[in-house]
């Protein structure tokens, strides 16, 4: 059954810009979650109605590509669509609006239904499907690409789990690895370049107080710089990710 796509306006707040007053890559991701939560909200399937009966949806694969990033004060709008369901999976894309209707940004998502207690993976039930349809329509028509470990020689970062941290499944906030993977970016690169592709693979759940170590390696250089990143802990990887960067223009 096609759907609808579901559309939600934000405008680019003071405390979420950087210095160039441009959204932040991690303020782009809220807008995304939050429009995905919305969407669920708007078709009756939202957080505390699943909650309520042990299910919840769990947050697998980011690929995000950006054009530009909206500025300070900008309004744009983020448009979203299921675009397949599959046993326990389901993919979720986004368009990133300006206010002329120009696609300045795309993502897609991978989200995993799980039961609650078990921490394991249940099938979708047909009238969740149902609810919210689907349109197989791709906002990155590529497959979620591999992603690799980091050397163990890497220079790694420390970091606390903070309460701030920590979201509605009680665990740490999504976007919040990326939070941690852009603390690692070689400074020069950072301000002179945007970024341009992230990719994000999730492994493990982190709970508040723990300690975890985030690092960086560079695996490809001249024009757009691409870095590999690993989140970990004493247990080993939380979170993979790959980011690609683009010169700013001077």
């Amino acid at each position: 059954m096609l759907n609808r796509k579901y559309r939600k306006e934000f405008e680019v707040h003071y405390y979420e810009i950087n210095q160039f007053e441009e959204a932040t890559p991690v303020a782009v991701l809220n807008y995304l979650e939050e429009t995905a939560v919305a969407h669920s909200e708007s078709v009756g399937v939202g957080i505390s109605k699943l909650k309520s009966q042990g299910v919840a949806w769990m947050l697998n694969r980011w690929h995000i590509k950006m054009e530009r990033y909206p500025l300070w004060n900008e309004k744009i709008v983020i448009e979203t669509w299921p675009s397949r369901f599959e046993r326990f999976y389901a993919t979720r894309e986004f368009n990133i609006r300006d206010s002329h209707d120009h696609i300045i940004g795309r993502a897609s998502s991978l989200w995993v239904f799980l039961n609650i207690e078990k921490k394991r993976p249940l099938r979708i039930p047909d009238k969740i499907k149902d609810a919210y349809g689907t349109d197989p329509h791709r906002a990155i028509d590529e497959p979620f690409g591999e992603l690799y470990n980091l050397d163990d020689s890497v220079e790694k970062k420390e970091f606390r789990v903070r309460r701030s941290d920590i979201d509605t499944n009680n665990h740490v906030n999504n976007a919040k690895y990326v939070d941690w993977v852009l603390e690692t970016i070689p400074a020069e690169i950072y301000h002179n370049y945007t970024l341009a592709s992230l990719e994000v693979l999730y492994r493990k759940e982190v709970a508040f107080g723990a300690t975890i170590w985030a690092g960086c390696q560079g695996i490809g250089k001249g024009l757009n710089p691409v870095y590999a990143h690993s989140i970990m802990n004493q247990d080993g990887n939380l979170a993979l990710a790959r980011t690609m960067w683009q010169r700013r223009n001077k």
